[in-house]
């Protein structure tokens, strides 16, 4: 199955119009609502920290649309990352400084279940050799 990833910073610049990616982050947003793009995986990690920043920066409103937009899109799927998922990515986060631990939860994620291509923002993830980050509306299976 055509899945990928999707960062908090991809979540949170499409819904901040003020965002440097706010036009790239709405592509790629539109492209997997609409099944142009993979089906996107956003881990329970990734939903609390991209709810927290929508609130904190554009208010309840927004954060209440996000989550919306998430449980109600036919292609998003709210995963939650076991246990096993947060020990991984307690190694993962000392050996890789530039990513947060909630990017080393979604490292530790797609290890485990093999998935390859991330939707993010973050060249952080650059440094992780069995991940493929995408930055722009592309899908990467589409030669499949």
């Amino acid at each position: 199955m055509a899945v990928a990833l999707l960062d908090t910073n991809v979540l949170f610049a499409s819904a901040s119009a003020r965002d440097e990616y706010h036009d790239q982050a709405r592509k790629i947003v539109h492209g997997i609502d609409h099944g142009d793009l993979p089906k996107a995986i956003v881990t329970n990690y990734v939903v609390a920290e991209t709810l927290n920043l929508t609130r904190e920066k554009l208010g309840p409103e927004a954060a209440n649309g996000m989550l919306d937009r998430l449980i109600e899109g036919a292609h998003f799927e709210v995963m939650h990352a076991p246990q096993s998922d947060f020990n991984a990515a307690q190694a993962i986060f000392r050996r890789y400084p530039r990513l947060s631990f909630v990017d080393s939860t979604i490292t530790a994620y797609m290890q485990r279940k093999e998935i390859e291509y991330l939707y993010s923002f973050d060249d952080g993830f650059d440094r992780v050799e069995e991940l493929s980050r995408l930055g722009t509306a592309d899908d990467p299976f589409s030669g499949y």
